[in-house]
């Protein structure tokens, strides 16, 4: 007999097995995730995609928002590099990066429009198409009601007319997310998380998803601010350290964090 005959009913249990892991596993995603893809402003010079990646267990919704600001390379840069490093094995991990494409594209802080998106929510769905997307952008969080929205900017070096935050976190309300917080700074102070510690800051400016989202839907948000006087690497490290330090906290990735 051929050493490498496999029997016909054999040959079909292990075709089976392969689709189904080949199922659970999309090719453009982490292991644990199911992956889909939406757009948001579409049809506009706004477009953007969402991406969600869902674990296979229950668990809470958390919102990661990268490029607000185009010209805050490192903050949609770390979220696209979430979208292929994330092992969400719980809950619903939804990323939307870039937020202003047209920014990101031609480093500007603002859109085509010429609005700061991050002072335009809770939108307008007759809007402009910027204000269209902070509008669709708030739906969806008002809709999941995540447990958590991180808001990825970057702060300039120190200037007139600009508070310096340099690497720094920004919450406008504590309520549920204090141990979190004080995790975070505690952490970075010890040199256990990030680069360098990181300050503390609140409320975020009017107008903002930090402020308007937390004032308005009493929902926690959290910014991470890195500072570009680093180098790129630097500054999308944190960002990420940040992100999956989050992700475990809510138990939401493959390896559990604190509570």
């Amino acid at each position: 007999m051929n050493s490498n005959f496999i029997p016909r009913g054999g040959g079909i249990l292990l075709c089976l097995l392969l689709c189904l892991i080949l199922a659970g596993i999309p090719g453009d995603s982490a292991p644990f995730s199911t992956i889909s893809r939406s757009l948001l402003a579409q049809g506009t010079d706004m477009e953007t995609e969402l991406v969600t990646l869902k674990g296979s267990s229950p668990g809470p919704s958390l919102v990661v928002v990268g490029g607000l600001h185009g010209d805050e390379t490192a903050g949609w840069e770390a979220a696209d590099r979430l979208k292929h490093t994330a092992r969400i094995k719980a809950g619903t991990l939804y990323i939307l990066s870039p937020a202003n494409v047209y920014g990101a594209k031609h480093d500007v802080r603002y859109t085509a429009e010429n609005w700061d998106l991050n002072r335009l929510f809770p939108g307008n769905p007759q809007g402009d198409p910027s204000e269209q997307l902070a509008a669709e952008l708030w739906a969806l969080i008002e809709r999941e009601q995540p447990v958590l929205v991180v808001d990825l900017h970057e702060a300039l070096p120190e200037q007139k007319n600009w508070d310096y935050l340099g690497s720094s976190i920004i919450v406008t309300k504590m309520d549920g997310i204090e141990d979190l917080v004080d995790t975070i700074l505690s952490d970075t102070a010890a040199g256990t998380l990030c680069s360098e510690p990181y300050n503390f800051y609140g409320p975020g400016m009017p107008g903002s998803i930090n402020r308007t989202v937390s004032e308005k839907l009493n929902l926690s948000t959290l910014t991470i601010e890195t500072f570009r006087g680093y180098p790129l690497e630097r500054r999308v490290g944190d960002h990420l350290a940040l992100i999956h330090f989050i992700l475990n906290w809510y138990g939401m990735e493959e390896k559990e964090g604190p509570r």
